[in-house]
């Protein structure tokens, strides 16, 4: 076999282990194909192509600088070749390159960065690519996944609305490629606390993943933690918490205790605890997640705010106002930081702060 069919076997093989969910080992393949295309072809269309791909998978690891310098990588690539390489495969594989350094950014609570690449991919891909290409869809998808965040409501759901349109226009319903808009269709029902629109549209995603890739898949697992998230808001407690343990223990196998779905899962799981009236091991599960998440995110990322604010409920209604109070303080000054004075969240900060009193 010569180098060029090993570089395009590995490819393959890491496409096949993330298919059947096994994303380290997809990953080791993928960095091992890489490094065959940058031997034989350096700065080359393929090799943008295998470096995306591997910045999906540490992406999926939570891996995420090291999924920014590998679309960055791509990115600068193709900027290289942008005269020489052109055409819809050229534009797709810019308007994926500049969504993943997007997500990243978005991911790291640093939204006004992200906007300018989600926005950018965006444009790219309705002037390059159309409407109703797949790789527009999703750029909007991206977009609305950043406007949710910055509570933006009415907004992500035009945007997710029109992608999963196209998606089913040229796909088909019930194809893979649509579960992600009903899983942020779904979370973007739980921001606004629509709970009851939103469990079908996440039980949609779940249902979907769940027949193409299998109940035990880390997507379909991903989805159907989304789900429980709708269900907590229903009171559906019984039916969300053993899909939160089942979670934890997957992935914290799979990908370590500070994965962004295990930590997630820890302060979901915690919620549910809470709410059936078991408050000390809530603390224990939320003071995990808290952990996680400033280790992971960083003490200051809104993500980590919101599980100490959570945290300071749990504690608040222990009767531990102090450490509450610190802990509501904290996650209001990160929130105005952060996503806005006016944000739902730095509103609900205000609101337990005053809860509290003043020291």
């Amino acid at each position: 076999m010569s180098t060029i069919e090993s570089a395009i076997a590995l490819f393959e093989d890491a496409s096949a282990a993330r298919e059947q969910g096994s994303i380290a080992q997809a990953t080791t393949l993928c960095a091992q194909s890489l490094a065959l295309f940058e031997q034989l072809e350096g700065d080359s269309p393929d090799t943008a192509n295998v470096l995306l791909t591997l910045g999906e998978l540490q992406q999926a690891l939570g891996d995420y600088e090291e999924a920014k310098e590998s679309a960055t990588r791509a990115e600068t690539i193709l900027d290289t070749l942008k005269e020489s390489f052109t055409g819809p495969v050229a534009v797709g594989l810019r308007v994926q390159a500049l969504g993943q350094i997007g997500n990243v950014l978005r991911h790291q609570g640093r939204y006004s960065e992200a906007k300018c690449f989600l926005g950018k991919a965006l444009e790219l891909a309705r002037d390059g690519l159309g409407e109703s290409d797949e790789n527009t869809a999703f750029a909007r998808n991206n977009v609305g996944m950043l406007y949710k965040y910055t509570a933006q409501f009415d907004e992500a759901e035009e945007l997710y609305g029109t992608a999963l349109t196209a998606l089913e226009k040229e796909l088909g319903e019930g194809h893979p490629n649509t579960a992600t808009l009903y899983h942020n269709l779904g979370g973007l029902e739980h921001a606004r606390g629509n709970y009851e629109k939103g469990e079908p549209l996440a039980r949609r995603a779940w249902e979907i993943n769940r027949e193409h890739l299998g109940e035990s898949h880390p997507t379909t697992l991903a989805d159907a933690a989304a789900w429980a998230g709708l269900l907590d808001g229903l009171e559906r407690y019984n039916e969300s918490e053993p899909i939160y343990r089942r979670v934890l223990e997957t992935f914290e196998a799979l990908y370590g205790p500070e994965h962004y779905e295990v930590v997630v899962a820890l302060n979901n799981l915690a919620n549910v605890r809470y709410a059936l009236g078991d408050v000390a091991e809530a603390e224990s599960l939320m003071r995990r997640a808290l952990t996680a998440k400033e280790s992971s995110l960083g003490p200051e990322h809104p993500d980590t705010a919101l599980t100490a604010s959570n945290l300071g409920v749990i504690l608040q209604s222990r009767g531990q106002t102090d450490e509450a109070r610190t802990l509501f303080t904290r996650a209001l000054n990160t929130f105005q930081n952060t996503v806005g004075k006016d944000h739902p969240k730095t509103q609900m900060a205000r609101e337990n702060l005053a809860s509290v009193g003043l020291s």
